[in-house]
């Protein structure tokens, strides 16, 4: 038992030494590519003991792990001698071999090692990965194409069957935000037509954030869809490129809704309703839900001149919950 306890210490001692050496190499060449300028052609000398010491797995993963660490905090040529760097030591070869496991771990990875190097040579093969069964391996396959290509990127949309997440579709609308909006409207018109209920709420959501006006009466059409997500998105969107029709649309569908999606609607007709909605928001200021009289509340003082007399004459006849209410209204806007 003490042998064994003592091989485990040794062989962690040894491993720990090692990666220090290895990092302390590392730290010299990555210092070179820093403040050397990029030209073509640019490399580190590596004398053959260190060639050996690279050609250990284990080492080279050190080297990949902390080359994209590296690359993160860098922009312009010193970024470019790390990628240089990560090439010359052939690194791109583990990271490949990683994308090609049958494993899902090791594929996601190297995908993601691929991606933050910088490897666009072999992006074709990451996109067949874009529909992958695995969750994580989809996710970093997309991120990687959208990385490489921005708007162009989002053709894996069209062929997508599998989910695309809340969380990921939240990643890859960061992902496009810094970039100069490139929608093409053909191609988001067949992805809000998609038998994929999730490829149609992030389609929606992409008309919403960037104001794609001509989808309106797509999005329209999609008020009717069994999914109650792209229903709500669809009000969403909606609300978002409204035109003169649109808060008549909405209120006609509130009868429909679930709960949730009644409350969006409520919360989006704010800025779009006019005279014509008013009838319908007096009659659900009356409804029994007491959280729903808020929300028209809400509505009708925000978005109607007249609102707050309204409200005022209401507390007025029926002091118990109106009088609460637009207590609580009023505190909001100040």
């Amino acid at each position: 038992m003490i042998v064994m306890i003592y091989v485990h210490l040794y062989r962690k001692k040894r491993r720990y030494f090692n990666r220090q050496y290895i990092e302390s190499i590392l730290d010299e060449w990555i210092g070179a590519a820093i403040i050397e300028p990029s030209v073509e052609g640019w490399h580190v000398h590596v004398t053959p003991e260190l060639l050996d010491e690279f050609e250990k797995e284990h080492n080279r993963q050190i080297a990949i792990d902390q080359l994209i660490n590296t690359k993160k905090n860098l922009l312009g040529e010193a970024s470019e001698n790390i990628v240089r760097l990560y090439m010359q030591l052939n690194l791109q070869r583990d990271s490949y071999k990683k994308m090609k496991s049958l494993i899902w771990h090791k594929k996601a990875k190297g995908i993601y090692e691929l991606y933050m190097m910088g490897q666009e040579d072999i992006q074709d093969e990451i996109f067949k990965y874009t529909n992958s069964q695995n969750e994580y391996v989809r996710m970093e396959a997309q991120t990687a194409i959208i990385g490489f290509q921005g708007f162009k990127g989002l053709t894996f949309l069209g062929p997508l069957t599998e989910s695309l997440v809340d969380w990921q579709q939240i990643k890859l609308i960061e992902q496009l935000k810094p970039l100069d909006p490139d929608l093409n409207a053909a191609q988001l018109s067949s992805w809000l037509h998609s038998s994929n209920d999730y490829v149609i709420v992030f389609a929606l959501k992409l008309a919403e954030i960037y104001q794609q006006f001509y989808a309106h009466d797509i999005a329209a059409q999609k008020l009717s869809s069994s999914n109650d997500r792209v229903r709500r998105q669809a009000i969403l969107t909606l609300a978002n490129i409204a035109g003169d029709h649109t808060a008549a649309l909405l209120v006609a569908q509130y009868a429909k809704e679930t709960p949730q999606n009644k409350k969006v609607i409520l919360q989006n007709l704010t800025s779009i309703a006019t005279d014509n909605e008013l009838p319908f928001l007096l009659q659900e200021l009356e409804n029994e839900d007491d959280q729903v009289k808020l929300d028209v509340s809400r509505v009708l003082y925000k978005g109607y001149s007249s609102g707050s007399e309204l409200l005022a004459q209401k507390a007025q006849q029926s002091p118990a919950p109106y009088e609460a209410i637009l207590k609580h209204v009023k505190s909001e806007v100040v």
